[in-house]
């Protein structure tokens, strides 16, 4: 029986349409997975991109700081910051006041095209702390020079906020009254009240002179070199007082003007100005009020009806007269030379204040970032 062979024709053609197809689907597979290792190495670039922006943000934080912040800000405010970072990205960094000397700051990074897909976030948090001087305060008062005391001498170290400083948070460990050395002698006379934990502290940290001039890191000398203000050895002022013009405090060193401790309502000008006052020698005050930090080469004299709230320091020695005088805050008197000594008469008050010596020393104290964990990838 003979067999009829049927025609093949079209066959070419079916296996070229399964060529292209198989061609289609290779030429597609490769399309799709350039496509997808495009936008993936483009979605790291905009995410590193951002990451580097949200890392800007918090590194330029205390380069562009306003110290001004560090008395304006109360625990809970905020501000913000906006930063340009190379490559198109953007920083924009939110800082909030906590309580003591310590911000928290969240820095959202920002890279591609505005509220596009093309775009990326990455959001870092750190804790910034200001960088403090680190002091020994050890009482109300800190000496190694002999002491008198004698009159309605009040002498307090249990730790309270200045009358009328609301913005104080609850008081701080007591401190003893009176700080000594166990070289110096006191003599009490009158109506003498000293209080603290313990009343009277006799310990050798009040005669090493780390303990006056050594900060951590920093130290006397680089708060002179950073005084707001300056005056030569031998000054003597009277009626210190707040100077402003308008609502613009004026810092004046002739008259002079060492802030404001009086809290009013509304703020007065000068309540945030909180100077870093040098003297190069002795210094005698009458009259008048301040706050800040005080740093007096020689000895510090005051005659009467002074108020200061703050942290003084002088190399030599104290002597405090008349009626009114009051130092809210700390003081140490060195007492470099042997006749150096400490003499507190008349209606004279030293209060211990854990709230008045962080506002002083933060008034010029630029923030760092806090160690331990401080910083954190929020996303």
């Amino acid at each position: 029986m003979r067999r009829t062979l049927q025609s093949e024709n079209g066959m070419a053609l079916m296996m070229s349409l399964g060529a292209i197809v198989v061609i289609g689907v290779l030429m597609g597979g490769v399309l799709f997975v350039t496509t997808q290792d495009y936008r993936i190495g483009s979605n790291t670039v905009r995410s590193t991109r951002a990451a580097a922006a949200a890392e800007l943000g918090l590194n330029r934080v205390p380069v562009v700081w306003n110290l001004a912040d560090n008395s304006r800000m109360q625990t809970g405010d905020t501000l913000k910051r906006t930063f340009t970072a190379p490559g198109g990205g953007t920083a924009t960094v939110i800082i909030t006041r906590l309580g003591g000397p310590f911000f928290w700051a969240v820095s959202e990074g920002y890279a591609g095209a505005m509220g596009s897909q093309a775009s990326a976030r990455r959001r870092f948090g750190t804790l910034f702390r200001l960088d403090l001087p680190q002091m020994n305060i050890l009482g109300a008062i800190t000496t190694q020079g002999n002491t008198t005391i004698n009159g309605n001498v009040s002498v307090n170290g249990n730790d309270a906020a200045p009358a009328g400083w609301a913005a104080c948070g609850p008081p701080g460990a007591n401190m003893a009254g009176a700080a000594i050395s166990p070289t110096t002698t006191a003599t009490v006379n009158g109506s003498v009240t000293v209080n603290g934990n313990p009343p009277v502290l006799t310990t050798p940290a009040a005669g090493d002179s780390n303990t006056y001039f050594n900060y951590g890191n920093t130290n006397y000398q680089s708060l002179a070199a950073a005084a707001n203000l300056t005056y030569p050895g031998g000054t003597q002022l009277t009626g210190v007082l707040p100077i402003a013009a308008g609502s613009v405090c004026q810092a004046s060193l002739i008259p002079a003007n060492w802030g404001d401790p009086n809290r009013a309502t509304p703020a007065g000008a000068c309540e945030t100005y909180f100077p870093t006052i040098h003297v190069l020698g002795d210094l005698k005050v009458t009259t008048g009020r301040g706050q800040g930090v005080l740093l007096v080469d020689g000895d510090f004299t005051v005659a009467g009806n002074f108020a200061f709230t703050g942290v003084v320091i002088a190399r030599g020695g104290l002597k405090m007269s008349g009626t009114g005088n009051k130092i809210t805050g700390a003081v140490m008197a060195a007492s470099v030379s042997v006749n150096d000594d400490v003499s507190l008469s008349g209606n004279t008050s030293l209060q211990y204040s854990s709230c008045a010596m962080l506002a002083s020393l933060s008034a010029n104290a630029y923030p760092k970032q806090a160690i331990q964990r401080g910083w954190v990838d929020m996303y």
